[in-house]
């Protein structure tokens, strides 16, 4: 009788996790291998449902957490350093101080998420939704950006230094005072965007879309403007030091001084004074 019930028990430890509501992370936790509570490293929870769930603090380095349901969950200084969370839906997760460094996080959802100085130090975030997204103070340094939806997200102050931002949409996103330099955006949407003080210093910004943002104080020395348009964007105390604007479209800019505006014509500018840039 005491091997039966032992054969019972280990047989219902070692069931696979299940693909519904989770109601007790606790259960979750004790896995076949003898993890501890709060420790998921190297586990396989793909498509689990952990909606809502207080995971803070959490291990789940180098997870499979690909296609499971976050959604209003508490990963607050968790730590999710290499785990798999592509295609996860994390709408309005808070990651506060979490880290996701090398994290994937493709197509991942991240509708108004939290993510607050938290560490995604060459993540892939390829294609992901950050709309609406606090990203204050977060590093991204190396992260792969490409595709991704950042529209009214809040970057402030965040590190995208040597980021590959190609077509991402920054549309009326907060970006005072960030880290921008040497990164990647060819062809990314800043319309309405506020980068005042922000650091583009080498940034490669070819074909990037400009209009009505606010520059001001920002630093755009070394960087690649060429074929982008700035129309309506207020330049005060912009830095253009050796910028390449070949072809870089401007017009109706506050802030521009007649000397200035004339050295940028002489490096390849064209102006447009006639107020036909686009509406947003």
């Amino acid at each position: 009788m005491i091997d039966n019930d032992f054969g019972l028990e280990f047989q219902r430890q070692n069931q696979p996790l299940v693909h519904q509501k989770t109601k007790d992370f606790s259960q979750l936790a004790k896995v076949s291998d003898g993890s501890t509570i709060g420790d998921l490293s190297n586990q396989d929870l793909s498509n689990q449902d952990l909606s809502g769930q207080d995971l803070s603090g959490s291990n789940f380095k180098n997870a499979d957490l690909s296609g499971a349901d976050l959604s209003e969950a508490n990963i607050s200084l968790a730590n999710l350093c290499g785990a798999n969370l592509s295609l996860a839906y994390m709408r309005g997760s808070n990651l506060i101080n979490a880290n996701l460094c090398e994290a994937e996080l493709i197509s991942t959802e991240l509708l108004s998420a939290e993510l607050c100085s938290a560490d995604l130090q060459s993540a892939d975030l390829s294609g992901a939704n950050l709309r609406g997204a606090s990203l204050s103070g977060a590093n991204l340094r190396g992260a792969n950006l490409s595709h991704t939806e950042l529209s009214s997200a809040d970057l402030s102050g965040a590190n995208l230094k040597k980021a590959y931002l190609r077509s991402a949409d920054f549309r009326r996103a907060n970006l005072i005072s960030a880290n921008l330099s040497y990164a990647y955006l060819s062809v990314s949407n800043f319309k309405a965007a506020c980068l005042i003080s922000a650091d583009l210093s080498g940034a490669y910004l070819r074909a990037a879309d400009f209009k009505n943002a606010d520059l001001r104080g920002a630093n755009l020395m070394d960087a690649n403007l060429n074929s982008a348009d700035l129309r309506g964007t207020n330049l005060k105390s912009t830095n253009f030091r050796r910028t390449k604007v070949e072809q870089t479209l401007f017009g109706k800019n506050l802030g521009l001084s007649e000397k200035i505006k004339l050295d940028l014509i002489q490096r390849g500018a064209i102006f447009d004074d006639k107020g036909n840039s686009q509406a947003i």
